[in-house]
């Protein structure tokens, strides 16, 4: 603490003897000491910009023979009086002319011979009770003695005198003491600036005289911290602070001028510089060493941080105190370990812990201390500066435990630093090499460490343990009470060392576990995780736990963290082969003990196997035997093919593998992902991100399956798929088939699947029991199936499981058939009479086939067949089919049959019609398959990239519907350089062409139809046989019915024998007028023709067609109940044709106008007055 600021005081009359001046002037000693400590002083220096206020000085008040008047300019400005009080009682003008005034100058005169800046106050005391005159004249001057004063002793605008009422005795009076006080304050702060200024001057004086011969750096300094010493005395911490740092500025100025000489030699050879505390400036005279210019340099930055931090912790400023520590004693070291031959052994780790924990434990004591603006923000901050200091203090200690061999010289605990050698960018010491100093010989007689808590812990331990231990968990909890995780794991890693130093193997297993979580969670340090997982591995299996999972995931973990290093393969063997032999089975995602690329984009061919290349990447250095290792590629329907090799010994690096599938498919494929078996533990290394794709491409000679519909499908059979199955180059023994329909709509009835008409078996697991087939042989499975696809498509999965040369395999495919008919067949039928047996009625039907949407279709053949046992025969228009029709939307085909019945037969047998027919797309891509197959496989390639373009439009292969060759329709677009074009184009030319599929439809022929034949018969009323307009005309309807196709399936009844038809007169509305009857009822009579009149009236002249006629039964039966079907089928309906439809009627204009009113029906709903009203 700095000494207090000194006030002088003399008083007048001199107290020698009692009396009452002496009490009084005793008295206001007194009460100007109550009145102490001075505070809130202003300060407006003219050297500095800003106003200073001090917030409070201690005042030493004493009599000015007490006072030395030596002048030391290296001590504090305020080591001398500021200001001189002289007290006077004095009520009388003559007293105070014949003894006062010369007191007051003698003491004057006294003053100035001392030659230091001081502030002489003049205090003229009245005793109490007494009315001293010392009002205001009429110019406003004082009256009286204290006029006199003044007009005495002030010096310009200065007033150097005041007045003191004192209060009578035992009463206390506040308004006596402020003028007095106010005005001592003022010639403080008056006295404190001038030897503030004065002693700045000296300053620069002494510093500009640097280059001067003779001039002393430690001198200059005691002048310089003199100005500190005096601000921190009257509490200015801040200027005193700054004072500090320009003189370490300067100090660090001369290191770089290498202008060292006022200095001994670095130092740190005292018998306790090792245990002394660097925040106390008493426990060792550095000012008298200063003065004597023989401070070491050690010392001397141990005194100039001490001064410095001792002002940081008075302003509060903590956190700014642990981080200026670490960073000089970092500094500091360094320089020592340059000299650590002259030291005492293990010095720097010594004087590095004693001042770490010196600077916390004088932190934590200011930490505590209240602060006045209550600000306490920066104590966090300081939190983390605090356990940086504690860990500091901990690796020195480590650095011991390590030296004197109580801590194993092996990681994690710290190596003792070997000696630096000096370099020229130090800027804070001097190079020894450089120096006017010589270097310091190598002494055989090195001093002893002084340190009283590392000695025992040095010397045993039994000792040091605990103390390393402790100072651990310190630093431990300093890191995570400031949240400082990561800076933890170091101190925490140690402590785990320290357990297993001490084989207490519970908690090691516990604290490494806990370690390695955390070093997980922050993402940090693998050498600090591996040792983590070693220890609680070694610590496993000291415990004799069992290797469970909880070991496997350690053990992968210390497999992880072991990737790329070139130690401990001991201990990862012992893992690898724990791992090897572990029945727990797991899945472990991306680890980095391996890695895998897969080369190329497309598989490969190995005999009859699907082959893929790949690089594995064992980062471990050690083989390890891999149990298995497999690759999964996903196809954009989400099946999956996996390639694997087994019992593979990865060496450490690259390893080139070919993995096989024993699944044969094909094409693109996404890598999915990778799998490294090790005993039961796999490595999945999920490759979807990546994206790659590749080509996977079967054996086309070897198995292969294809889904479609059958040659020959008849409409009125059940629905039915045939999946053919080609052993190829294979003997495949125990076939087991499985389809899956991937449309909701399909389902396949396997149960019923057939071989060649035998009932197939279904195994437990639903699958298709084929059996064997043999090399180059063709199966067709013939299976069922229900339901209809929303479109013209089904996709189906198939999946074939076999067995070849003792090897289990596996064909997998996702095909489409196409399930829809490529035509239509629309059917027209029309009753006839033969023209020479008007009486027999042939059924003429008309079919018109024509193909779906684009597609276009090579008819060989539409043939409607009766059964020997069916009633009918039937006669085609188109006798012979000597070519093919080619049929598509725009060209449908047209096919004309007539039907009559036959005296026996069963007319319930309907026909059938068969169409034998190829669909054209698919008869070309057939040729151009085949014919790319009989080349050679360097040329297939070429010719298929030019072929397929050609192909996926219908328009290019126009001309092949008109019988233009495919080979010269395709020979443009293959160029002469594509090898063996010659030889596709003649393949083309003899390719055996696929086989004509046929579809059967049955054909129902009409029954129960009364067939009416009608004829119009004109009879004019005219004698000359001329029809005008306008003039009725007779019409003679003759119906002529035929039950020729009535009576069948079932027999008539009563009612339908003498069936009641209605015939009803239809006429154009333009052409004719119905007049009379228009519609009539009569009784079919087959051996009698019926004759209706009609008249008609032609409404205008010209060629007229003549009127429709239709019959239709009368319904005099009782209608059929809609759920009796069977009657329902057995209704009789009617058919009925116009002879003479032909004929028209040739009417002549009238020959006078006719008038005619025509009735017409009103809109529904008008009522007919309304209808005239609008109208008239």
């Amino acid at each position: 603490m700095a000494p207090p600021a000194i006030i002088t005081y003399s008083l007048h009359p001199t107290p020698t003897t009692p009396s009452h001046a002496s009490h009084i002037l005793r008295s206001a000693i007194e009460g100007i000491r109550a009145h102490l400590p001075l505070r809130n002083l202003h300060w407006k220096s003219s050297s500095r910009t800003s106003l200073r206020t001090i917030q409070e000085v201690d005042i030493n008040l004493i009599d000015l023979g007490e006072a030395s008047s030596i002048r030391d300019n290296n001590g504090s400005v305020l080591d001398a009086p500021l200001v001189n009080l002289c007290l006077v009682v004095c009520e009388d003008a003559d007293v105070y002319k014949n003894q006062t005034r010369n007191f007051i100058r003698d003491w004057l005169s006294l003053l100035a011979a001392r030659r230091t800046p001081h502030a002489p106050l003049i205090v003229l005391v009245n005793p109490p009770n007494i009315a001293e005159k010392t009002g205001k004249n009429v110019w406003g001057k004082d009256k009286g003695v204290l006029g006199k004063l003044k007009a005495d002793f002030n010096i310009g605008k200065r007033d150097r005198c005041v007045q003191l009422n004192l209060p009578p005795p035992g009463i206390s009076d506040p308004a006596a003491w402020p003028e007095l006080i106010n005005k001592l304050k003022e010639s403080f702060v008056s006295a404190f600036d001038s030897a503030i200024l004065e002693r700045e001057d000296e300053v620069k004086r002494g510093e500009a005289q640097r280059v001067v011969v003779g001039w002393n750096f430690c001198t200059w300094f005691l002048l310089k911290e003199s100005l500190a010493q005096s601000f921190e005395s009257v509490n200015l911490n801040e200027d005193s602070l700054i004072i500090y740092e320009e003189l370490e500025a300067a100090f660090i100025q001369i290191v770089r001028e290498q202008n060292l000489s006022w200095f001994g030699r670095l130092g740190a050879t005292g018998s306790k510089d090792d245990s002394l505390p660097i925040l106390d400036t008493q426990v060792k005279p550095y000012r008298d060493l200063l003065r004597s210019s023989s401070i070491s340099i050690f010392d001397f930055r141990v005194y100039l941080f001490a001064r410095q931090g001792i002002l940081l912790g008075k302003l509060g400023r903590i956190t700014e105190v642990a981080k200026r520590g670490q960073w000089f004693v970092a500094s500091l070291a360094k320089r020592l370990r340059e000299n650590e031959a002259d030291l005492a052994n293990h010095f720097i780790e010594s004087w590095t812990y004693t001042a770490c924990m010196d600077v916390v434990e004088k932190c934590d004591h200011w930490s505590c201390i209240d602060r006045p603006n209550g600000d306490y923000s920066g104590l966090t901050a300081y939190e983390s500066a605090r356990s940086e200091l504690l860990d500091i203090a901990r690796i020195q200690v480590e650095r011991l435990g390590v030296s004197v061999g109580h801590l194993p010289n092996e990681y994690p605990f710290q190596q003792p630093a070997p000696p630096q050698q000096s370099r020229s960018g130090d800027v804070l010491f001097e190079d020894p090499s450089e120096t006017s100093q010589p270097p310091s010989p190598v002494k055989s007689n090195r001093p002893e460490l002084s340190n009283p808590i590392l000695l025992p812990a040095i010397a045993s331990q039994a000792d040091f343990i605990p103390l390393y231990r402790d100072l651990t968990i310190q630093a431990i909890e300093a890191y995570e009470k400031c949240n400082k995780r990561a800076s933890a794991i170091r101190p925490k890693t140690d402590l785990v060392a320290v357990s297993l130093l001490n084989q207490d193997f519970e908690e090691t297993y516990d604290l490494s576990r806990a370690l390695a979580k955390e070093c997980v969670d922050l993402r940090v340090w693998d050498p600090v995780l591996r040792y983590a997982l070693r220890s609680a591995l070694k610590a496993h299996d000291h415990l004799g736990k069992a290797r469970d999972r909880s070991w496997g995931d350690l053990a992968v973990a210390y497999m992880r963290v072991c990737s790329g290093e070139k130690e401990g393969t001991e201990e990862l063997r012992v893992v690898v082969d724990g791992l090897q032999k572990s029945q727990a089975s797991w899945d472990v995602e991306g680890h980095k003990a391996f890695s895998l690329r897969v080369k190329g984009d497309e598989t490969t061919l190995d005999g009859d196997e699907i082959t893929l290349d790949a690089d594995v990447t064992n980062s471990l250095d050690m083989s390890i035997e891999i149990t298995e290792i497999s690759i999964d590629l996903v196809n954009a329907a989400g099946e999956s093919i996996s390639f694997s090799v087994e019992g593979y010994v990865l060496e450490p690096g690259v390893n080139h593998i070919r993995l096989t599938s024993s699944t044969s498919t094909q094409g693109i494929y996404i890598l999915q992902s990778a799998t490294i078996t090790l005993g039961q533990v796999n490595f999945v290394y999920y490759k979807a991100v990546e994206g790659s794709t590749f080509k996977v491409r079967r054996d086309e000679t070897g198995v292969s399956a294809r889904l479609r519909m059958p040659h020959d499908i008849k409409l009125d059979s059940d629905s039915m798929v045939v999946l053919e199955i080609t052993s190829g180059k294979s003997d495949m023994q125990e076939v087991l088939l499985s389809l899956r329909s991937l449309n909701g709509e399909i389902r396949y009835m396997l149960g019923a699947a057939t071989r060649e008409g035998k009932r197939l078996d279904l195994n437990d697991q639903g699958e298709i029991v084929v059996g064997a087939i043999a090399i180059e042989e063709v199966v067709e499975i013939i299976i069922p199936y229900s339901g209809v696809p929303q479109g013209d498509s089904a996709q189906a999965y198939i999946a074939l499981e076999y067995e070849a040369n003792g090897k289990l395999r596996e064909w997998v495919d996702t095909q489409k058939v196409n399930m829809s008919l490529p035509l239509t067949v629309n059917v027209q039928d029309f009753f006839r009479p033969q023209l020479q047996v008007p009486t027999l009625v042939h059924l003429l039907s008309h079919f018109t086939i024509s193909s779906e949407e684009t597609d276009s279709l090579r008819v060989q053949s539409v043939e409607l067949k009766a059964s020997e046992e069916s009633e009918y025969a039937v006669e085609a228009c188109r006798k012979e089919w000597n070519e093919t029709i080619v049929v598509n939307p725009g060209q449908p085909l047209s096919c004309l049959f007539k039907i009559r019945r036959k005296e026996s037969g069963d007319p319930s047998v309907a026909l059938r019609m068969v169409i034998k027919y190829r669909n054209i797309e698919q008869e070309i891509r057939h040729s151009v398959a085949a014919a790319i197959r009989t080349l050679p496989p360097v040329s297939r390639a070429p010719v298929g990239r030019k072929i397929r373009p050609l192909l996926s439009v219908s328009s290019n292969w126009k001309a092949y519907l008109v019988g233009e060759p495919l080979s010269q329709l395709l020979r443009p677009a293959l160029e002469d350089d594509i090898p063996d074009v010659e030889s596709f184009c003649r393949a083309l030319d003899a390719v055996e062409q696929p086989v004509w599929r046929s579809l059967e439809i049955p054909v129902d022929v009409p029954q129960r139809r009364l067939l009416t034949s009608i004829r119009i018969t004109p009879r004019s009323t005219s004698g000359r046989g001329l029809i005008y307009q306008g003039q009725p005309l007779a019409m003679v309807i003759s119906l002529s019915t035929s039950p020729l196709w009535m009576g069948l399936p079932t027999f008539l009844s009563d009612e339908e024998k003498n069936q009641k038809l209605v015939f009803d007169v239809q006429v154009n509305a333009d052409d004719w007028l119905v007049l009379g009857k228009k519609k009539g009822c009569y009784t079919a009579d087959p051996g009698k023709d019926e004759e209706q009149e009609v008249m008609l009236l032609p409404l205008r002249s010209g060629t007229l067609f003549l009127p429709t006629v239709s019959v239709q039964p009368l319904d005099t039966l009782t209608p059929p109940d809609a759920s009796d079907k069977s009657q329902a089928r057995s209704q009789v309906l009617c058919e009925s044709f116009v002879e003479n439809a032909a004929e028209v009627v040739r009417v002549l204009s009238a020959q006078k106008e006719v008038t005619a009113l025509v009735p017409a029906a009103l809109p529904a709903g008008i009522p007919a007055r309304d209808w005239e009203d609008d109208h008239l």
